[in-house]
């Protein structure tokens, strides 16, 4: 069976992080591969648990294809059950993968021991920094979102709640909540409005914060969203327009 693998990155920061590899299997059926499909999706947006039931159910449908019991182990590592994410690693590199998906499941067997291993927790940086771009009079800066996607957020001190666009979003599979009601907010093109939803995952730098409140606004093409206080007032701001960097520290 030919398969177009990509490595998945993991690392090791106080807990363990691990990126899928997102590929079309030929020849896997139909049913196993768009149950692989919707667990890649729900992944994607950061839901694990829902990742983890549709990886389970897609290895259900076919329990000899290695590529969804080594996905499964990738969401239960997330999921921070190591142990049954390790008996899946197994269990795909006993159903004969390819040497690059072989590869993979080594390597997340390694990064499960060693993540097993106690550490003692680093301690929080005094202060962090990271770059900006000048940008139509604001400062723009990169972020990741969920782990899997970069994208570039204007950064507004004055922002009570972060921004991110409709369209990345829709990308990343963010919804709001049924029942959640629009929200007004002022800006300096007047009243817009727009519905709260949480981004599981935001990165800065080398800071990440989890559980991010967000709007979800148009913002015009020049950036994807706005870097608000629901991220920023978790620490003390300073700019340096001479060295174009911002710099954080922990309050």
């Amino acid at each position: 069976m030919d398969r177009a693998q990509a490595r998945p990155a993991l690392r090791a920061s106080g807990r363990l992080w691990a990126a899928l590899a997102f590929v079309v299997v030929a020849g896997v059926g139909a049913s196993g591969a768009s149950v692989n499909e919707a667990g890649r999706a729900a992944y994607a947006r950061g839901d694990f648990a829902e990742a983890e039931r549709l990886f389970r159910q897609a290895v259900g449908t076919e329990p000899r294809e290695p590529l969804f019991r080594y996905h499964l182990a990738v969401a239960l590592t997330r999921l921070g059950r190591y142990p049954e994410a390790a008996e899946n690693y197994e269990a795909a590199l006993r159903l004969a993968p390819d040497p690059a998906l072989a590869a993979s499941a080594r390597q997340g067997l390694r990064e499960l021991a060693a993540a097993r291993t106690p550490r003692r927790p680093p301690a929080e940086p005094d202060e962090t920094s990271f770059p900006l771009e000048a940008v139509g009079g604001g400062w723009v800066t990169k972020v990741k979102l969920n782990g899997v996607r970069t994208a570039r957020f204007l950064v507004d001190t004055g922002a009570s709640v972060t921004v991110i666009s409709p369209d990345l979003a829709a990308e990343l599979r963010i919804r709001p909540d049924p029942d959640s009601r629009a929200v007004t907010f002022k800006t300096v093109g007047g009243l817009t409005s727009g519905r709260l939803v949480r981004i599981p995952s935001l990165r800065v730098g080398e800071v990440e914060a989890a559980d991010v409140v967000a709007a979800v606004i148009d913002v015009g093409a020049m950036y994807d969203g706005i870097l608000g206080n629901s991220f920023l007032a978790r620490y003390t701001v300073q700019l340096d327009p001479r060295r174009a960097v911002m710099i954080l520290r922990p309050r």
